[in-house]
């Protein structure tokens, strides 16, 4: 990998059939990539074991190629990565900037509801309500008995405690320059 070229990748997950929407944002990352003489990487976002499936993942790659398209080889699976993913959440642990969310989408998204009918209200960012950090405000006590218990969980990142461990946070765009980014919204 080049890393003084325009890259650019598509990662589909392979739990359905590529629809319209994700052939033309392959279609614009190629394009992107190749007017740029840049490299266009596929990546198949494969964890969710229980949705992903093989066949689906060899028909987005029909699809892509029935639409002309060229992707660096090879294709490049979130699955082959995962001693990665699992050495940067151990950083992120020992910087204690990680806590177990034991919520369900469902548990969310009622919570949410509630919120909403609430004079306070929720506060929404560009795609919608945010998670209300339920199970960032739970006391250790409580945390370590559902964790004891073996309720699943999802580790979720404290954006307000990381925020105080770095100085500010930005890219560069081709266009607008330098862009702040806004984690806490």
């Amino acid at each position: 990998v080049s890393y003084n070229k325009f890259n650019t990748r598509f990662a589909p997950s392979p739990s359905g059939y590529l629809h319209l929407g994700n052939a033309y944002s392959a279609m614009f990352a190629e394009r992107a990539a190749r007017e740029e003489n840049g490299q266009f990487f596929l990546r198949i976002e494969d964890i969710d074991r229980q949705r992903c499936r093989p066949e689906f993942e060899e028909s987005i790659k029909e699809d892509l190629d029935w639409l002309g398209l060229k992707w660096e080889k090879p294709v490049h699976r979130q699955s082959d990565h995962l001693e990665n993913y699992q050495t940067a959440l151990n950083v992120l642990q020992k910087m204690h900037v990680l806590y177990p969310c034991f919520c369900t989408r469902k548990d969310i998204v009622a919570e949410i509801s509630q919120a909403n009918r609430a004079s306070h209200q929720t506060i929404s960012g560009p795609f919608g309500p945010i998670y209300p950090g339920t199970c960032r405000k739970i006391s250790v006590d409580e945390r370590q008995s559902q964790l004891a218990a073996g309720i699943t969980y999802a580790l979720r990142i404290d954006v307000m405690r990381a925020l105080s461990l770095v100085n500010d946070i930005h890219w560069i765009d081709n266009d607008q320059g330098k862009v702040a980014a806004k984690p806490e919204i």
